[in-house]
């Protein structure tokens, strides 16, 4: 073997191409001569590949050249996950760095080398050559078999055991080296074998150099063996297996994924600590969601010579922390232990985060993993930072909040730090005291200046102060992705109200991190807004809905106006009235606020017939209105309920309909405006960028159980993956849009 043919080791982070849905599609076939410098044209894309040419080769490769000693491009290395039953090839790059390692290990003996391990899987797993063993790199607990395969059955392309396999190559070599390759296609019942090896619980015949089939020597495979060939079948036909010598798809250093242009930090929520490998399962769920994604909607990044590719890692941040050492579940009642089990393993998380105490061990975890995670990759991906990569991180639920508390420092200390600010103002009542007690009252507010002069001082020397200001994290976010994320309510909780400017300084500066994202299900009970925090308005604007992975290329979401709530109910408000105009109850129905008619069932018009005031009608029927069929109904104004009480006048005033029209007028103080007609126009600032974005839910599935399975829906919803690939690649997208 001359290692010549294969040259040195590639560095892991050059450009690179793979197909995205993990099959081994290579970009060109060589000759038989299988020189990798061969100057044979290569298609621009691994979907070009012509498979009847593919066919002809793979033909030509058995029929012509001499028996020689397979060559790196022949020799196939495989990995098999724990819950798989077949053997998965590596890529042709990651199948050349492994053979060139192996023939420098175990066949030169060279062990110079002090890391016998090689980066594989786009840099996410290394091997243990030696050990045959394949581990991640960035968790734990992930280790499989690797396989190195020269003898393949020809039916499934699956490798033979390592042992059977060099026993059948050195009788092969033995027997037939130097004597051309030549096949006869077809084995008859006539045709004689040329050589005859038994190896345990198999046997292997030769009819030529080209035609080799196992057989197994059990009991029911020679009993059919037997009936085949008494009936005129030859002995290969009834229950042999044609075996090829080399993998039929030829290993090329081209055949590789590109570098890594941005890194995604994929961060859990609560319950982790029930399975401790359930964030690195959704993200290789989600993982396989984004190559769907890549292969329709962005073809360009599947390109030769596409140097952009999204890396997803799972941060695991929950398993190591110690938090409360179980005295919790030493308190835990015998009674329903199972539940009480599964409360503790989830809900709890949020009661940790929300304790003074154990608030900061679970911050410094999160952040001691992301970057622990970053400088790993760096390390293994040198060529990251030097061509700017970019860094982005996917939330989920609780995650989203720790995250968000990371990027911006946010600790409880602030709020006692407003309760100060607000202490240091004169007190009201102080701004009114007598000539005679004006002197005391100025000394009093020149001694809280001072303390609050003394406390600066104090913070600034403290180190909780300083790390506060300053980046806790060892790289700059591009974006933040917020899924099923509590962020909004966390926020409200601790004092933030809207600005009413359009830009998000106030929650998340640029300077921190470029963009935040909300995503959500409209079902999801742990989910919130977060838009009306910034600009009070927009509560009664519509979120922006997510783009289906189904639908045809959509607008960008940069070009979509805010549309209002009464806007999007406007359309079938008026499908209604147009179903119910030829009625005969449209004559009964009774004028509201903005002039429509307002149809009820028949007994809600016997109670309005009954009703003392027809004003008090308006509040009635909306409030009832809404909570029935909980639709956006617009309330009655103070100068509709005013005019329509005018009437009483011409008749009775009972003192019975005046305590009601009293009543009336509380009720409409306390009822929520949902028309953005009632605010300011000072009020009516637009968001420089969109910040909610809803997924749209199946309308087959019932609402009781989309709220309890849509919080855990986002890593397998392709709609999602969809939204993120966007994001990170907008030029892509919109090229492909063109």
């Amino acid at each position: 073997m001359n290692l010549e043919e294969v040259g040195e080791p590639l560095r892991a982070d050059e450009p690179i191409n793979i197909s995205s849905d993990g099959e081994v599609v290579p970009f060109y076939f060589e000759s038989p001569s299988n020189n990798l410098n061969s100057d044979q044209q290569s298609p621009t894309s691994s979907f070009d590949v012509d498979r009847s040419d593919f066919r002809k080769r793979r033909s030509s490769l058995q029929n012509d050249g001499i028996v020689e000693n397979l060559t790196v491009t022949k020799i196939r290395w495989f990995y098999k996950e724990d819950t798989e039953k077949k053997w998965s090839p590596f890529i042709g790059y990651d199948s050349c760095q492994l053979e060139w390692k192996y023939q420098k290990l175990v066949t030169v003996g060279d062990l110079s080398d002090d890391d016998d391990v090689v980066l594989v899987r786009g840099g996410l797993y290394e091997v243990d050559v030696l050990n045959r063993k394949c581990s991640s790199v960035y968790w734990s607990d992930d280790q499989c078999d690797v396989l190195r395969g020269t003898w393949f059955y020809q039916s499934t392309r699956q490798p033979l055991e390592a042992e059977l396999a060099l026993k059948i190559e050195k009788e092969h070599m033995d027997k037939f080296k130097g004597q051309t390759i030549e096949t006869d296609g077809i084995i008859s019942a006539k045709t004689t074998t040329v050589h005859h090896l038994n190896v345990g619980e198999y046997h292997v015949d030769w009819y030529s150099a080209g035609d080799i089939y196992l057989y197994w020597n059990t009991t029911g495979h020679r009993l059919a063996r037997s009936i085949g060939q008494s009936i005129g079948f030859s002995k290969a036909s009834t229950s042999g297996y044609k075996l090829l010598r080399g993998y039929p798809v030829i290993a090329t250093l081209e055949d590789k994924p590109p570098p890594v242009s941005h890194l995604v930090f994929v961060v859990h929520g609560v319950g982790q600590i029930m399975d401790k490998r359930s964030i690195i399962k959704t993200c290789a769920d989600f993982s396989k969601g984004k190559h769907k994604v890549i292969k329709k909607h962005f073809p360009e990044l599947l390109s030769r010579g596409c140097v952009h590719r999204a890396e997803f890692l799972p941060v695991e941040w929950r398993s190591p922390l110690q938090l409360d050492s179980g005295v919790v579940a030493t308190i835990t009642p015998e009674k329903m232990k199972g539940l009480r089990h599964v409360l503790n393993s989830s809900v709890m998380d949020i009661m940790y985060y929300t304790s003074p105490l154990y608030r900061s061990e679970i911050i410094k975890g999160l952040q001691g993993e992301l970057n622990r995670l970053y400088s790993l990759f760096c390390a293994r991906n040198e060529g990251f930072e030097p061509n700017n990569g970019k860094v982005s991180i996917f939330g989920h639920s609780l995650g989203c909040v720790i995250t968000y508390d990371i990027l911006t420092g946010w600790n409880p200390i602030h709020l006692y730090d407003q309760y100060l600010s607000h202490e240091r103002r004169v007190h009201p009542d102080l701004e009114t005291v007598t000539e005679e007690q004006k002197g005391l009252a100025e000394e009093l507010h020149e001694a809280r200046r001072r303390v609050a002069r003394l406390e600066d001082e104090l913070l600034a020397t403290n180190q909780v102060a300083v790390a506060i200001s300053t980046s806790s994290l060892n790289f700059m976010v591009e974006n933040l992705f917020c899924v099923g994320s509590p962020l909004g309510v966390f926020l409200t909780l601790r004092g933030v109200r809207p600005q009413e400017r359009g830009s998000m300084d106030h929650l998340l500066p640029k300077r921190v991190c470029q963009r935040l994202f909300n995503i959500y299900f409209p079902s999801d009970p742990v989910a919130y807004r977060i838009e009306p925090l910034i600009v009070k308005h927009y509560c009664t604007i519509q979120p922006v809905n997510v783009h289906r992975f189904e639908s045809i290329p959509q607008p960008s979401y940069h070009t979509m106006r805010p549309i209002p709530y009464s806007e999007a109910t406007k359309s079938a408000e008026e499908m209604k009235a147009t179903e119910n105009a030829s009625s005969p109850e449209q004559e009964m129905s009774v004028t509201v606020e903005d002039g429509t008619n307002s149809n009820e069932d028949n007994s809600l018009s016997e109670r309005k017939r009954k009703s003392s005031s027809g004003g008090l009608w308006g509040i009635w029927s909306w409030s009832e209105a809404k909570d029935s069929k909980s639709n956006e109904a617009k309330p009655p104004s103070r100068f509709s309920l005013r005019s329509r009480f005018s009437q009483l006048d011409e008749r009775d005033a009972k003192p019975d309909v005046l305590e009601e029209f009293q009543n009336a007028m509380k009720t409409l103080d306390s009822i929520p405006s949902w028309s953005a007609s009632d605010f300011t126009s000072e009020e009516k600032v637009e968001l420089d960028e969109r910040i909610d974005f809803e997924l749209k839910e199946s309308s087959y599935g019932s609402l009781y159980y989309s709220a309890l399975t849509s919080h855990t829906s986002y890593w397998t919803s392709l709609d999602v993956a969809l939204f993120v690939m966007t994001q990170l690649f907008p030029d892509y997208l919109e090229s492909q849009e063109k």
